[in-house]
């Protein structure tokens, strides 16, 4: 695996694009739990929160579809940060496979910052609300698909493809979900926390289950054989990966069956927040591993 300032640059766009995606999976499922179980002002206060959030790293999400194509024409001219502003070498990334998945992202990011600038938090009961809502839902759908496009998956089937999808939306769901998550411990009330939280749990049994099913699917497709998975770097950032994964189901477990049920209790509701906090540490380093082996390192052969 070479390193260079082109590979740390493609690193921290495949990054922002992962935390953009998370946090508009996470607060739309943040945002149909507290539909169905919240009210009052301070529920209003929360949707609040969450449109800024959310209008914050789609922001940073279209920068880094904007840069997508220059950085990716730089990498490829090796000619310094010049190469950037290559014309031929622009047109050429801007017509492949690299530069339908900028345009897709870019008219996604661009539609969904739209969407959600328009989302009316104090009408969330409404038709255009729920319109708003299952609009968002579908350019979600449209900007995780848009990984399928290059990388490992750039020459799969489409049933691959939508198993790849179903996995990052899965993940994004459940890591863009823990700082709204940690946010609620300090704007809502912790009879309304309790609620979020406890849904929240309810949703993620069924996130863990697509989550296992499509990375198993996925570890078929591009490890073709057990002891790759320790002998290959691919392999052993995988593993890497399904150990932080591990230690955030460990930590959402215990919410779950001891912290969330103890809640009332001051010392058990600072240790809930102590711990959403570690999940989230936790997290970014499952993000940047993720980053890792889908930028700078492949499947083995």
């Amino acid at each position: 695996m070479q390193f260079s300032e082109w590979s740390l640059l493609l690193l921290l766009m495949k990054l922002a694009n992962y935390t953009a995606i998370a946090a508009l999976a996470g607060t739309l499922l943040i945002r149909f739990i507290s539909h169905f179980h919240l009210n009052g002002n301070q529920h209003t206060a929360f949707l609040y929160f969450l449109k800024h959030w959310q209008i914050k790293c789609l922001m940073v999400g279209l920068i880094a579809a904007v840069l997508q194509t220059p950085i990716e024409a730089g990498a490829i001219a090796e000619s310094g940060f010049m190469g950037m502003l290559d014309r031929p070498m622009l047109e050429i990334v801007w017509y492949s496979v690299i530069g339908e998945q900028a345009r897709l992202r870019i008219v996604s990011f661009l539609v969904a910052l739209m969407v959600a600038s328009l989302w009316n938090v104090k009408a969330e009961n409404n038709n255009a609300e729920k319109f708003n809502f299952a609009l968002m839902l579908i350019i979600a759908a449209l900007i995780a698909y848009s990984f399928s496009i290059t990388g490992h998956s750039a020459n799969e089937n489409a049933l691959v493809k939508s198993i790849l999808t179903f996995h990052l939306a899965a993940l994004a769901c459940w890591i863009g979900a823990l700082w709204p998550l940690l946010k609620s411990c300090t704007l809502l009330i912790k009879t309304d926390v309790e609620k979020i939280m406890h849904h929240f749990g309810q949703m993620a049994i069924i996130i863990v289950v697509v989550l296992l099913v499509s990375g198993l699917a996925l570890l078929q497709q591009y490890l073709h054989s057990f002891s790759a998975l320790f002998t290959s770097t691919y392999g052993q950032l995988i593993l890497l990966k399904l150990l932080l994964v591990s230690a955030m189901l460990l930590l959402g477990a215990w919410h779950k069956l001891f912290l969330v049920p103890n809640i009332n209790r001051q010392r058990y509701f600072e240790t809930l927040k102590g711990s959403i906090a570690v999940e989230m540490v936790i997290a970014l380093f499952v993000l940047i591993t993720t980053s890792v082996f889908t930028t700078l390192v492949g499947p083995p052969i």
